[in-house]
Parts: C-alpha cells; sequence; structure tokens
C-alpha cells in the first residue's frame, strides 16, 4: 500500500516561514512592538484609531529624536575621554592635529543616523521611509565631507609644523582639496535626492562650462598658478619678491588657492592674484638669502677735471696709506721696468707708463674692500671697475657681496663703505661729479 504525503505544511514549518517574512532587522521589530503596544495604550484611554495611530508614532519619534542625541553626545564623550587621551601619549603632530580638529569627535555624527537608519523599516506603514532615507543617506555623505575637511586640515597643520609650507603651497593645496570633495559630496547628494546617477549631472555640467568659468575663473586659475608654483618652486612662504609691474614688493607671508599674501616693507599687506606669478614677470630674492651674500652695485662719479699723473711727492705722501704700500711698490717696480726695457723717455709724463691718482685710488678701494671683515673675497663676484665716462663723470663702480644679506645689516655696511670712500675722494687730489647748486650760480655771479 502506498504512503501519500500531506500536501499541508506542517504548523512548524508555518512559523519558520513566517518568521522569514518581511522583518529588516531586530531594532525595527521591537520598535514595531512598542508601536503597537503603544497604540493599544492611547486607544485604552478613549482616544480614536486613527488619533491613538498618530499619537504612538509622535511619542516614538520622540523617544528615538532623545536617544539619538544622547548616544551623540555618549559618543562624543568617549571619543573625547578614551580616543583623544590615547593619541595624546603619542605625542606626535598628526596626533594632536587629530585632537585639535575634532575629527573623530565628527564620526560620533554616524551613531544617530545609524540608529535611524535602523528604526527606518518600522515606520514603513506610515509612508515617511520614501523620503526619509534619502535624507539619511545625504546626511551620512556630508557627514563624511566633514571628516574629509577635518583630515586635509590635519595634513595642512602638519606640513605646516614640520616646516614645508616654505617649500610648497600647503594652504592652496588644502583648499583645493577641500573644493575637489565639496564638488563630490554635492554630486552624490543630487544623485541621492533625484535617484540618478552622478555621471548623469557631470555630463549635465557640459553645459555650464562657461558659467561655471565666469563664476570660478579665479579659483581656476588660482589652482594651476598653485600646481606650477608647486612643481617648478617658484615661491615659498618667506620670499622676498619684488613684481615692477604691480608695484608689490615685500616677504610672502601666505600662498592660498586665489591670492598670495606679501607684507611690504612699510607692513602694509599686498593681495597678488596667484595667477600673476605664472603670466607676470617677477624677482624672487631667495637665490640671494640661500647664498649667504648681498650684491653692492653701486658707483662713485670722479670729475675727469681732476684726474691727473702723479709726482713723486705724491707717492711718498700716499706710503702713508698702510693700505697702499704693497700696491705702490709692486707698481713701481712693474712700471719702472717696462719704461727701462722699452727704453722710454720719462722726462714727459706721457711718455711710456705712469700712474695717476685714479688708477691709485681704485687701488685703494680694492684693498679697502679685501680688508674689510663684512666683504665677501671668494665665491663672489669682486670688482672695482671704471665704466665708461660721459656727462657725470667717470664713474668708478663697486661690485662686490656683502656677508651678511639681512636688509638692515647689509645697508649699514654699504653706507659705511661708502661714508669712508666718499671722505677719501679729496686724499687722493679728485673730486667727485655733482651738478651746480645754486650756491655755485650766485658764488660766480658775485
Amino acid at each position: 500500500m502506498s504512503t501519500q504525503t500531506d500536501p499541508t505544511p506542517s504548523l512548524e514549518t508555518a512559523e519558520t516561514s513566517s518568521r522569514g517574512l518581511i522583518r529588516d532587522n531586530f531594532a525595527s521589530d521591537q520598535l514595531e512592538s512598542i508601536l503597537q503596544w503603544l497604540d493599544t495604550l492611547v486607544t485604552g484611554w478613549g482616544v480614536p484609531a486613527s488619533g491613538a495611530t498618530f499619537t504612538a508614532a509622535l511619542i516614538t519619534i520622540a523617544a528615538i529624536l532623545l536617544i539619538c542625541l544622547i548616544a551623540d553626545v555618549l559618543g562624543k564623550f568617549i571619543i573625547r575621554r578614551l580616543v583623544h587621551q590615547i593619541l595624546k601619549r603619542r605625542q606626535a603632530i598628526w596626533a594632536n592635529e587629530l585632537i585639535d580638529q575634532q575629527v573623530l569627535v565628527r564620526l560620533s555624527h554616524f551613531v544617530p543616523i545609524l540608529l535611524l537608519a535602523a528604526a527606518l523599516p518600522a515606520f514603513a506603514p506610515y509612508g515617511v521611509d520614501w523620503w526619509l532615507h534619502p535624507l539619511l543617506k545625504v546626511a551620512a555623505i556630508w557627514v563624511l565631507l566633514l571628516i574629509a575637511w577635518g583630515m586635509t586640515e590635519v595634513f595642512e597643520q602638519t606640513l605646516i609644523a614640520k616646516g614645508l609650507d616654505d617649500r610648497m603651497p600647503v594652504v592652496s593645496m588644502s583648499q583645493a582639496i577641500k573644493m575637489v570633495a565639496l564638488l563630490i559630496a554635492l554630486l552624490l547628494s543630487l544623485s541621492v535626492l533625484f535617484t540618478k546617477s552622478p555621471f548623469w549631472f557631470i555630463s549635465g555640467l557640459g553645459a555650464m562650462a562657461a558659467v561655471l568659468m565666469l563664476i570660478f575663473k579665479d579659483s581656476i586659475l588660482g589652482l594651476v598658478a598653485g600646481i606650477q608654483i608647486s612643481a617648478n618652486q617658484m615661491v615659498r612662504v618667506g620670499d622676498w619678491i619684488t613684481i615692477p609691474s604691480k608695484g608689490v614688493d615685500g616677504d610672502v607671508e601666505s600662498i592660498t588657492l586665489t591670492t598670495v599674501n606679501v607684507r611690504a616693507f612699510d607692513q602694509t599687506l599686498l593681495l597678488v592674484p596667484a595667477y600673476d606669478l605664472i603670466s607676470t614677470p617677477f624677482q624672487n630674492w631667495r637665490g640671494m638669502a640661500d647664498s649667504g651674500g648681498r650684491r653692492i652695485k653701486r658707483a662713485i662719479p670722479i670729475d675727469i677735471s681732476s684726474i691727473r699723473f702723479v709726482e713723486q711727492s705724491d707717492i711718498a705722501r700716499y706710503r702713508k696709506f698702510s693700505l697702499l704700500n704693497q700696491y705702490l711698490d709692486s707698481r713701481k717696480s712693474e712700471i719702472e721696468s717696462w719704461n727701462s726695457e722699452h727704453e722710454v723717455d720719462t722726462t714727459a709724463c706721457v711718455n711710456g707708463r705712469q700712474q695717476t691718482n685714479v688708477g691709485i685710488f681704485r687701488a685703494y678701494i680694492n684693498a679697502y674692500l679685501r680688508d674689510h671683515p663684512k666683504i665677501h673675497t671668494k665665491g663672489f663676484t669682486f670688482l672695482v671697475r671704471q665704466l665708461p665716462p660721459g656727462p657725470e663723470g667717470l664713474p668708478i663702480e663697486i661690485y662686490v657681496f656683502t656677508n651678511d644679506n639681512a636688509w638692515v645689516a647689509y645697508e649699514e655696511i654699504q653706507a659705511d663703505i661708502f661714508d669712508h670712500l666718499l671722505a677719501a675722494v679729496p686724499e687722493f687730489d679728485l673730486e667727485v661729479h655733482q651738478d651746480p647748486m645754486g650756491s655755485d650760480i650766485r658764488s660766480l655771479r658775485s
């Protein structure tokens, strides 16, 4: 006799199947039970069925919001009391910046979002999940944006603390990263709200390219300029730069995404578009600062009418200048040897080779500068030369480098040198050329 199988499922099988029906998570199951219990409780107070359901939902929502607030505060408390204390023991720059920028504290905002997401299925019968679920996703995206911004600040401040901001535009890089992160967050948020792919919105940006170029022109040009400045090491924080066409002369204080802040020497602040450093010629004095020397390039104009050959009595007088003794001896021996070899008649001073007061003065300048403790004599150009004579006389140019390139010290050294040389000019029977003054004209008329 054949055995027939009963097609009716057993009670145990039915119960197992019912447990597998639409149940999203344990939290929503419990919340649904609480809603039903509150609905029954409020109905027992004599409230109509529709009002009881609405009242139960309001009480539950208020309770959930209160729990989310408590969870957020509790999460921040745990992070500050536990995680921050662990980071402080690290005694690292990045750890301190994580604490200062409150990056980990921002993670606590995920707690209420996760709680609301877990409780959301219980409110499906009320028809709120279709708009509340996308809002929770958008909230999560913006919390991630805040965390990304915080990590960017940590990156920026860590590089600044290590002194790398003078080698790369850290601030402009940080601002660029923030702008990119903001753009991504906006695209993802729009994608969630309108249930469209992010690429759909990106494709629509092509039609707005002209408008965006007008709106974000400075930012885009500044970003490109910042990348070029960083890659080519054109400007660093602390550099002294000069832009003649813009009237800019001062030290770079900061480099942002769109501007370069320059502190002029009169303590005014100049804001220069970053793109100007790419499109406009400018002078960076960093090489001078790094070399350890600063150039002196200045001339003393000698009145040509005071230039003459020197006599033996002049030579004897010049020997009193200790810096000239060695030069006068070697020069005298050289000239006498040459004149004797070529049988020059020295009774006329224009014959052969003779010394002049301007030549001896130039030798004195050379010896004086080589003996000066603040002048580089090796490794840098050292030159005392004549420039072509003209209406301003015969310029004797000094082209040397000081070993102290600080501005105030440099000016003091330069002034001290020319104070001495200008006072020494008459000792060589020379005169400094200058235009006639009013007193000169009045003396002629009298």
